[in-house]
């Protein structure tokens, strides 16, 4: 095997690893959230749109966060604040009923 297939199988790993994290949290969070640059999953979302000069803009304040980002060393964050300037998808998640 050369590096660039070690690096692929790494990379491979990683992406199983994160999946496997995220379908286990999404079991204790309310919301799913969703920007053009990550997924988030969350207890509280706040969304704000902002109408500015140069165009529309989100924010996005969050807490009991976890942020779907394989190379964050700490994934679970008491509260994020995002920008976003694309779409804003936040969905809530079925709870156990």
């Amino acid at each position: 095997m050369n590096s660039m297939d070690e690096l692929d199988l790494y990379e491979a790993e990683k992406r199983l690893a994160l999946y496997n994290e995220y379908r286990d949290a999404a079991r204790v969070f309310t919301w799913y959230v969703e920007t053009e640059l990550r997924a988030y999953l969350c207890n509280e979302v706040e969304v704000t749109p902002h109408n500015k000069e140069g165009g529309v803009f989100f924010e996005i304040v969050m807490g009991d966060v976890w942020i779907y980002e394989a190379e964050r060393v700490n994934r679970f964050v008491p509260e994020a604040k995002v920008w976003a300037v694309g779409d804003v998808h936040v969905q809530k998640l079925k709870g156990d009923e």
